[in-house]
């Protein structure tokens, strides 16, 4: 099996794989995002890009603003990921979705760090959340605005993503349902499934269900 890169959000670090790397060992990667995050969205793209190519083929897991990440490595460089798992992500925002993340970017500008890091880790499970607090510790409220900003209008074509995907989303994650939907469905080759009991972070609500989902996809053959 070609290795794994998990690619975490901005509201963890790489701490937040932690589930998955104890339970799948070897062959496992999850850089730290964060020190490219506060240089934008394209220093992200190309570091992970590099990061991939170095690596290649590999299978690609990421989670929410990973997610996006992941998607657009594989739209970009489509003969580096063998396959994909996307958790809480999209491949283009609707234009309404896309006003109102832009419009709360403006608004993180200034909101103090420590309130919107707070506000960041809200919906993860202790003691995932305390560790998350120190590992984005670093990111400030500038950084964090303009990378929302420049993910917003992220748009990526679903024809160019040639990886087998796994579309991934908590079955409490009624906010990205509909969009998870949407990826699966424009997507070529991928496959829906709802991960039980899970909410956005759904890779630490349930680590179990999310790991099994992963393995499941990851162990077929071609």
């Amino acid at each position: 099996m070609p290795p794994l890169v998990l690619l975490h959000g901005i509201g963890t670090g790489p701490a937040g794989w932690r589930p998955q790397v104890e339970a799948l060992g070897g062959g496992v990667l999850a850089p730290d995002l964060v020190p490219a995050y506060r240089r934008g969205w394209h220093a992200a793209v190309e570091e992970t890009s590099a990061l991939v190519a170095a690596r290649a083929p590999v299978d690609v897991c990421g989670l929410s603003l990973g997610a996006l990440l992941a998607l657009t490595v594989a739209a970009s460089r489509p003969q580096d990921v063998h396959r994909l798992v996307i958790c809480a992500g999209f491949a283009e925002l609707p234009r309404g979705l896309r006003a109102r993340v832009r419009a709360i970017a403006l608004a993180a500008r200034v909101v103090p760090r420590g309130l919107l890091h707070a506000q960041l880790v809200a919906d993860l499970p202790e003691p995932h959340r305390s560790r998350a607090l120190a590992e984005i510790g670093s990111l400030r409220p500038r950084e964090i605005s303009r990378l929302m900003r420049e993910a917003a209008g992220v748009r990526i074509e679903p024809a160019r993503v040639v990886a087998p995907t796994r579309v991934l989303c908590g079955e409490r994650d009624r906010a990205n349902a509909p969009l998870a939907r949407e990826l699966a469905d424009a997507l070529p080759t991928a496959t829906l499934k709802k991960v039980p009991g899970a909410g956005h972070v759904a890779n630490l609500d349930e680590p179990a269900a999310f790991t099994a989902l992963l393995v499941e996809f990851l162990a077929r053959a071609d």
